[in-house]
């Protein structure tokens, strides 16, 4: 059967158009389930299992690889190359199985993940970072069917695109050899005064020290003249990676009811147990009388 250039043409946009992949990134997405969702591998455990299940209806193929990111100093994960400079990233030191999986519905599919130690040099504390991706291969459609769900009042001019979206899972990993430590401070902070198009502002820094990462959970809390405390802010899950010294906060209370004209505002960071310490820092600021509204 002979095809018409205007066929050709709308055809070759079409399969353009399905190689381009909407990626999106999340705990939870397109029915797959990930768990743990933070993983810490220290002198006591050297060896880890995440378990992927397929909550949807149908079945779906996933990818398996370590992705590698740094943090920003307001604490934005870019994604960068294993071989950016001082980025201490665990695919030297990391080994996982399988690298792709299949899942039908409701099932459930193992990935195993082993660390090893570098023949070739010395790692003691030390800390390496990745992140495990499971990334959905999304099903393209054949040729027919792409056909035979085009408009009827589709012109010659125009085309029709499809998107086809593959969706990503991210879970940290963090690799430690020895005893790497670490220390933290809460410094430069500062209650900005209200604007007439927000609301006042506590600014401040985390500051880390060491050989690791900092995980913890951040609380900002406020104390009137009387006494009464009131939490402005809860953040559970605060890190600030490697090699990054700081990290900058801009937070605007919750509460927007509270006066912070006078009172204290107080921060406080509290390393969890997952976070591989129990370091902690609290800092205060007096807000004076009459100042900030």
């Amino acid at each position: 059967m002979a095809l018409s250039a205007a066929f050709h043409g709308k055809l070759l946009v079409r399969l353009c158009c399905l190689a381009v992949l909407l990626t999106a990134i999340g705990a939870q997405a397109q029915g797959i389930s990930v768990a743990p969702s933070r993983i810490l591998l220290d002198g006591r455990t050297r060896s880890a299992t995440v378990f992927l299940s397929n909550r949807g209806n149908d079945t779906e193929t996933y990818r398996i690889s370590l992705a590698y990111f740094q943090m920003q100093e307001n604490g934005i994960l870019a994604r960068v190359d294993s071989t950016v400079a001082g980025g201490d990233f665990a695919g030297e030191v990391l080994r996982y199985s399988p690298r792709r999986v299949v899942i039908p519905p409701g099932g459930s599919q193992t990935v195993r993940l082993l660390v090893r130690r570098p023949a070739d040099r010395h790692v003691d504390n030390e800390e390496f970072r990745a992140h495990l991706s499971v990334c959905s291969v999304p099903t393209v459609p054949r040729l027919l069917e792409m056909e035979e769900n085009l408009p009827d009042n589709l012109g010659e001019d125009r085309f029709a695109v499809r998107p086809v979206a593959s969706v990503e899972t991210l879970v940290p990993i963090i690799v430690r050899f020895g005893r790497p430590q670490a220390t933290v401070a809460i410094t430069e902070i500062l209650v900005t005064p209200r604007t007439r198009t927000a609301g006042p502002m506590v600014q401040f820094t985390l500051t880390r020290g060491g050989e690791r990462s900092l995980y913890g959970n951040l609380t900002l809390t406020h104390r009137d003249v009387r006494g009464k405390e009131t939490q402005l802010y809860f953040g559970r899950g605060i890190a600030v990676y490697t090699p990054n010294p700081y990290r900058r906060f801009a937070i605007t209370p919750r509460e927007s009811g509270v006066d912070l004209a006078s009172g204290r505002v107080s921060i406080e960071y509290q390393e969890t147990a997952d976070g591989g310490g129990d370091l902690n820092a609290r800092a205060e600021i007096v807000l004076p009388q009459g100042g900030y509204r």
